[in-house]
Formats: C-alpha cells, sequence, structure tokens
C-alpha cells in the first residue's frame, strides 16, 4: 500500500508539467538574464569604442607630432644647379620636399617628399615619404622625385579623403627684402628655407590647417655662392 501511494506522488510530481506561476517565474528570470547580457554587452562595446576612438587619436597626434619632428629638424643641405648652390627645398601645390635630420626610423639624414596624392574615389591624400639622402646631389633628388623612386621608402598617409589640400610657405625673401606668405618656395630662388609651413585642407567642405615650423639657419649661409662658387 506505502508503495502505491509513493509511486502515485512520484507520478504527479514528474508528470503534472509547469503551473502559470512557474512558466512566469521562468519567463522573467530569463528575461533578466537576457537583459543583464545585453547591458554587460553594450558596456563592453561602448568601452571599445573609447580605447578604439582614443587609439585613433593617439595614431593621428604621433603622425602630427613625427611630421612636426621631420620639418623642424629640416636642414639647409646646400646642393649646386646651373653654377649656383642653394639650400634644398622645394614647395609647391603638388609636393613638399626638404632634407631632414630626423627620420621616422633610424638616425640616418633623409629626403623627404609630402605628396598631394589622389586617391581612387577622386578625393585626396597627403602622404609622407623618406628615403636615405646619403650624399645625392640636386639632380639626383630630384631624378627620384620624377621616377617615383620615393615610394619605394617609408611612408605615412597624413591625411586622407580631403575635397583638396594647398600649401603655403611663409619665409624671407632675399630678393624683396622682406617676410611674407606664398604658394610656391623653391630654395633656388628663395636662398633660404621657409620658417612656416601649412596645410590648409578641406574634407566635407570643412575647412582644416595642419602648421609646421621649420629651425633653419640658412640666413647665416646667404653669401655661401661668394664663399663655394661653381664652375
Amino acid at each position: 500500500m506505502y508503495s502505491n501511494i509513493k509511486r502515485r506522488f512520484l507520478h504527479r510530481v514528474y508528470h503534472r508539467g509547469y503551473t502559470l506561476i512557474e512558466v512566469i517565474v521562468a519567463t522573467a528570470i530569463f528575461s533578466s538574464m537576457v537583459l543583464l547580457a545585453t547591458m554587460a554587452l553594450n558596456q563592453g562595446l561602448k568601452q571599445y569604442h573609447g580605447l578604439m576612438e582614443r587609439g585613433i587619436n593617439f595614431w593621428d597626434n604621433a603622425r602630427h607630432l613625427w611630421v612636426n619632428r621631420s620639418l623642424s629638424s629640416a636642414v639647409d643641405y646646400y646642393v649646386a644647379d646651373a653654377g649656383k648652390w642653394f639650400p634644398y627645398f622645394s614647395g609647391s601645390r603638388d609636393r613638399v620636399s626638404y632634407i631632414s635630420l630626423a627620420p621616422l626610423v633610424g638616425d640616418i639624414p633623409v629626403v623627404v617628399w609630402i605628396i598631394r596624392e589622389r586617391q581612387d574615389n577622386g578625393r585626396y591624400s597627403l602622404v609622407y615619404y623618406e628615403l636615405p639622402v646619403y650624399t645625392k646631389n640636386f639632380k639626383e633628388i630630384e631624378r627620384d622625385y620624377v621616377f617615383n623612386e620615393y615610394k619605394k621608402g617609408r611612408s605615412i598617409k597624413l591625411l586622407i579623403n580631403l575635397d583638396d589640400v594647398d600649401p603655403e610657405f611663409y619665409g624671407y625673401d632675399l630678393l624683396k627684402g622682406k617676410d611674407e606668405w606664398s604658394k610656391d618656395f623653391q630654395g633656388s630662388k628663395k636662398m633660404t628655407l621657409p620658417a612656416l609651413l601649412k596645410f590648409n585642407y578641406t574634407v566635407e567642405g570643412r575647412k582644416n590647417s595642419l602648421m609646421f615650423r621649420i629651425n633653419t639657419n640658412s640666413m647665416r649661409k646667404a653669401i655661401y655662392n661668394e664663399i663655394y662658387a661653381t664652375q
């Protein structure tokens, strides 16, 4: 008799199913777990995006600092062309080129090219390239540019997806006897390096600019041609 009662009790426990209250409680617990998991996921994504944004900002700042270091260490590397000595610097709408004592990697002086390049989508990028200068003369440096040899060196994309970018140069003009901003700056004509370099660029209609200072003692060598005249 006792065994029959026990069997009937166990049968009811295992086969009676769930009551409405049990279903509601289980659903509430499950919903709470899903909610907590979603909140944890969103918090994790938020932290990830925050770290990623700081990483991007750090990289942008790092690129700016590297280029600032490169330009501030530009040197008046004298070259000769057509019987005239002058500090190497070439600045125009499409490129800025100079000699720097502060390369991105190592400690060998480099020729730097900052090039305005058109992207496949029709927009522009501003790209930094460098190659060891060794003892290259003016024609060799220009040949590296004409035949795209500079692309064999290290490079960094400074700015991308620009509507346009336009450099400006501030420096002393020996012929005019004054400092001024100009869209073109050639060491062969100015006989010195610019004091400031500014990249004006536009992104989605918004105008911005990057400013860099160049430390140079070219003015002390203004009589270089008189001392070292070429044939």
